[in-house]
C-alpha cells in the first residue's frame, strides 16, 4: 500500500510540474510577442498648418526598428508643446485653439517625435479709405483690405467679403467693388474669416443730373 502511494504522489508531483512548465512556456510566448524592438517614431504628416478654426488633422506614428519593421502593438502617448495653440486627444487628432505655433508630440517608452504645428488666425483688419465718399453715377471703387495676425504679421491668402447695410445707396459687385446707385450714406460690412470692420459710405448726390 505504501508504494502504491509513492507511486501516485510521485506522478502527481510530476504532473504539477509539467503543467508549471507548461504554464510558463505559454507566458514567454505571450510576453516575447508583446515585445517588440522600437529604434524611432515616425510621424505623418510632417507639419501642420491651421488656418480657421474647424480645421482638424489626424496625426499617425509609427513606432519603428532599424529594419524597417513596425511594432503595430505600441502605445503612444501624444500631447503638444503650448496647449493654447492647439490640443490634441489620445487618437492624435489635433485641433487649433488660437494663433501661434507649437508642436505635436508622440511619445513610444523614451522615445519620441515631435511635428511642428501652425495656426494662421486673422486677428484684425484695416481698410484705405477709412471711410469713402463718391459721386452719383460714378464707377465702382474698390477699396484696399489688409488682415493680420495677432502678432501684426500679415495674411495675405484669404478672401474678403463686403456687404452693403442699404442696397439703395450702393452695391457690391464684381471682386469686392462698391458701386454708388442713389445719394445717402450706409455702411459696408468688410470680413475676412472671423475679423470685421465696417467702412461709412457717402453717395453724393450728381448736381450735374437733371
Amino acid at each position: 500500500m505504501k508504494a502504491v502511494a509513492s507511486s501516485t504522489r510521485r506522478k502527481s508531483c510530476y504532473g504539477a510540474r509539467r503543467m508549471r512548465t507548461l504554464a510558463v512556456a505559454i507566458v514567454s510566448i505571450v510576453l516575447c510577442s508583446a515585445c517588440e524592438k522600437i529604434d524611432y517614431v515616425e510621424l505623418s504628416p510632417s507639419e501642420v498648418v491651421f488656418k480657421q478654426p474647424n480645421n482638424q488633422q489626424y496625426m499617425e506614428a509609427r513606432a519603428m526598428a532599424r529594419n524597417g519593421v513596425r511594432a503595430v502593438k505600441a502605445r503612444v502617448a501624444w500631447s503638444v508643446g503650448d496647449g493654447a495653440v492647439a490640443k490634441v486627444d489620445s487618437k492624435g487628432l489635433v485641433t487649433p485653439v488660437g494663433d501661434g505655433e507649437t508642436e505635436v508630440i508622440a511619445r513610444v517608452n523614451d522615445l519620441e517625435a515631435r511635428v511642428p504645428v501652425t495656426v494662421i488666425y486673422v486677428d484684425r483688419i484695416e481698410l484705405e479709405p477709412k471711410e469713402l465718399t463718391i459721386k452719383e453715377g460714378s464707377e465702382a471703387v474698390k477699396i484696399q483690405v489688409k488682415a493680420f495676425r495677432k502678432n501684426g504679421k500679415p495674411i495675405t491668402d484669404r478672401s474678403t467679403t463686403l456687404t452693403a447695410k442699404d442696397k439703395a445707396i450702393v452695391q457690391i459687385v464684381g471682386d469686392g467693388a462698391i458701386l454708388p446707385l442713389d445719394p445717402g450714406t450706409t455702411t459696408v460690412d468688410v470680413q475676412v474669416d472671423g475679423a470685421r470692420a465696417s467702412l461709412n459710405v457717402t453717395v453724393e448726390a450728381d448736381k450735374t443730373k437733371k
